[in-house]
């Protein structure tokens, strides 16, 4: 007759196998929805059903060479002080990605960030090639995130963008450069008016002394002349949804204006990758 020991140490690695089973989330149940049919486990975005990765609204047409929208832009036409060269968005802000993004950043799903990051990396992958199309020699240099207020950081415990420059640090092998900083809190831009976001967004942000040198040290040591003289840095600010652009313009505001006081030329180019286009 077996000792109790010996009955231990049969069942209990399958005891354990069967707890953590029944605690662990099923791997079949779509991410957003919770639907465990049409599941294509070899698909880009396999945590979703197919019901959900079929909803997702991706810009496929662009309307817009500047903000990337795919219908007539009335922002563009009327901003005069463009500080970025464009932006690209993944998807359409729809009801869908709005409510896809209120879970991730107000209730705390933190497991939809690796979906986001994805789909915005596919935006990314589609700007290089479209830019590639236009110089051979296109290359992004880094990431830098849009960044939040220190009560917004409070509320949420985290910023979205910055999480969202990590994935597309982590998938592209270009670092990330956090140098910008918010001078106040400016409130949830989604109840302002169009008028009210620009007027917000004025001296908004300010670049990090100290984070935009280390930035220049690393640039200059991954050129082959050592040097940022006679070449020109690009750099990509990250941001979670694009609505008439003047976040991500007064921060490539900031940028060009301390790039232009730290280097002899002058000269870097901005570009905007965002998840959403509202």
């Amino acid at each position: 007759m077996p000792s109790f020991w010996s009955l231990l140490h049969q069942t209990l690695p399958k005891a354990i196998h069967s707890i953590t089973a029944l605690l662990a989330p099923s791997s079949s149940q779509c991410l957003m929805c919770g639907n465990a049919s049409r599941r294509t486990a070899d698909a880009p975005f396999s945590a979703l059903c197919g019901d959900c990765q079929q909803a997702i609204p991706w810009i496929r047409h662009i309307h817009c060479p500047v903000c990337g929208r795919p219908e007539h832009c009335p922002d563009c036409m009327r901003r005069e002080d463009t500080a970025f060269i464009c932006n690209r968005s993944a998807v359409r802000y729809s009801p869908l990605i709005r409510e896809w993004l209120a879970l991730y950043k107000y209730r705390g799903h933190e497991a939809i960030a690796p979906l986001l990051g994805e789909m915005l990396f596919t935006a990314y992958s589609q700007t290089v090639r479209e830019m590639t199309g236009r110089s051979e020699a296109f290359a992004i240099n880094g990431f830098i995130p849009v960044p939040v207020s220190e009560e917004r950081l409070l509320e949420r415990g985290f910023n979205q963008a910055e999480r969202l420059a990590r994935i597309m640090a982590e998938r592209s092998g270009h670092p990330v450069f956090d140098i910008l900083r918010r001078t106040r809190h400016s409130g949830k831009q989604s109840f302002k008016t169009r008028g009210a976001r620009i007027k917000d967004a004025e001296n908004l942000f300010a670049v990090d002394h100290d984070s935009f040198t280390s930035m220049l040290l690393q640039l200059s040591s991954i050129r082959p002349e050592g040097s940022l003289q006679n070449h020109r840095p690009r750099l990509m600010i990250i941001d979670d949804i694009y609505t008439t652009g003047s976040t991500v313009n007064a921060c490539a505001h900031a940028i060009q204006d301390a790039y232009r006081r730290s280097s002899s030329d002058g000269i870097i180019e901005i570009f905007i990758l965002t998840l959403a286009r509202s």
